[in-house]
């Protein structure tokens, strides 16, 4: 490639039984922002741990500047300029921001102690030029997750990165955080001639702030091109290898009976009065800016944040919900935003994951009888269609659409009846999308399910749900019809009163 500051030339990297990578060939041009896509699975980290050093190929060269790297390791490869930031950051959380930035290198003294005046302003120095508010003395455990993002942004620009990797920023950015880094990123490219390498499963995003895209499926590059030559049903195509003509199955047809009413739900600084309810069968969406209180009205229904005032009421009886457990008893079921820290025991297995939380229907003598354990466990499998090696295979090895489906499944067999699921899709490819919308449509319209879903994928919302509720500032603004909402009606009134 002309002007090319990064070549990966005929990678194959294999495991025992897999081959992740076979014959990949990927350059990105100076200044630019090359967006990476594909299904899990498909080689994107793999290939991404080989640019950083962190995985040796078995064949293939890396070039920078047109010179090959001898010994592709991590320290090297930081040398070279190569800085990766992975969706799981890794921080050191009981250190400063500015001790996270310069990590290893912090300036010493003419005594040979560290400089902490100096390393303090250092930090400051690089976050200001790159806009971000961020407390160069705060611990990083104190921070959000988008500021803490941020560090790794500024750690990489100070120490002078011309590649920048990023893996699924926007998996826990809101949509004004996103923006900000969209323009940290332009303005890097073209004013300072950093490349990006941009990862992302929202196919919105690459028309957003990409220059060119690459596509990989089962370890091989299917496309590559300038992101105006191509289209999203062309990328679609190129990553599953086939064509998803209906994205979105038929909308469930509600009955009248109301299965979930919550009335006037209120806690200081965070909800305001929200009333609502939900019917036998319906899909009831929630939606509106980063910070406007979606999760934390599911959460309050569920059980897991305390109220200040409101009322419950499940098939028309007031309840008292105190945590998650007495929810589970009214069958109500929260699925969390994030599933590896909240949703899921990442180092247990598939049976585990999917049995716990109702374990008595599997005991005998109070003891868990195995057979029917993997008698239940095998029917979740087969009709949530999680592909797994086994039920006794650790759930961290699952793709992320396969682990969703396992939360799913532990939902339905703890006898959820309501179900409130926090961003159902997130960090989720394509095609897994397509599954976890087909399970939510099955659960409402043949088990006569009622979910309520926050999602910040305003098509998501629009494609699946009867009804949307749209919040501002911990207050409902608008409560729409799923059938004639549009993205600039729900918008309006997520920013408007």
């Amino acid at each position: 490639m002309k002007d090319a500051v990064l070549e990966m030339r005929g990678i194959h990297k294999r495991f025992p039984g897999v081959y992740a990578l076979n014959n990949v060939s990927f350059a990105v041009s100076r200044g630019s922002v090359h967006g990476v896509i594909g299904e899990n699975g498909a080689g994107k980290s793999t290939l991404m741990r080989v640019l950083s050093g962190a995985f040796l190929a078995n064949e293939g060269e890396v070039a920078i500047d047109g010179d090959v790297v001898a010994a592709p390791t991590p320290e090297r490869m930081l040398e070279l300029g190569i800085a990766v930031i992975y969706q799981e950051l890794a921080q050191a959380p009981h250190l400063t921001v500015a001790e996270n930035i310069f990590i290893g290198r912090l300036p010493k003294t003419r005594l040979g102690t560290i400089d902490w005046r100096r390393a303090k302003a250092a930090a400051q120095d690089v976050l200001d030029r790159l806009g971000f508010r961020v407390d160069p003395a705060a611990r990083i455990d104190t921070i959000s997750v988008a500021q803490r993002q941020m560090v790794e942004i500024a750690k990489a620009i100070a120490r002078e990165a011309r590649i920048v990797v990023l893996d699924e920023p926007s998996a826990v950015l809101g949509d004004a955080e996103l923006e900000h880094l969209f323009k940290t990123i332009r303005r890097l490219s073209s004013e300072h001639g950093v490349s990006f390498i941009y990862i992302t499963h929202r196919l919105k995003e690459l028309y957003e702030i990409c220059d060119e895209v690459t596509v990989l499926r089962d370890g091989q590059v299917v496309a590559s091109m300038p992101l105006g030559q191509t289209t999203t049903a062309d990328l679609i195509r190129h990553m599953v290898g086939r064509e998803l003509k209906d994205v979105f199955p038929p909308r469930s047809q509600p009955g009248d009976e109301i299965r979930l009413d919550v009335r006037n739900l209120s806690r200081a600084g965070v909800l305001k009065d929200i009333s609502f309810n939900v019917r036998r069968g319906e899909i009831v969406g929630i939606c509106g800016l980063a910070g406007a209180g979606r999760t934390e009205v599911l959460r309050a229904i569920a059980g897991a944040d305390a109220l200040d005032g409101g009322e419950i009421r499940i098939d028309g009886q007031l309840v008292a919900i105190d945590g998650p457990r007495r929810a589970l008893a009214h069958g109500v079921g929260l699925l969390p935003e994030d599933r590896k820290t909240e949703g899921l025991f990442l180092d247990q297995s598939v049976s585990f994951n999917v049995t716990v939380s109702q374990m008595a229907p599997l005991t005998r003598g109070g003891l868990i009888s195995g057979w029917r354990e993997h008698d239940a466990v095998s029917r979740f499998i087969q009709q949530m269609r999680i592909k797994t090696p086994s039920p006794s295979t650790k759930v961290r090895t699952l793709s992320g659409g396969n682990q969703q489906k396992c939360g799913i499944a532990r939902q339905l067999h703890a006898g959820t009846e309501i179900l409130l699921v926090d961003e159902p899709t997130r960090g989720v490819d394509v095609a897994a999308k397509r599954e976890i919308y087909d399970l939510l449509a099955e659960l409402t319209s043949k088990r006569g399910a009622s979910v309520v879903m926050v999602s910040s994928e305003l098509p998501e919302i629009l494609g699946l749900c009867n009804r949307i509720i749209v919040m501002r500032e911990g207050a409902i603004s608008a409560v729409l019809e799923g059938e004639g909402a549009t993205e600039e009606t729900i918008m309006a009134h997520a920013v408007w009163q």
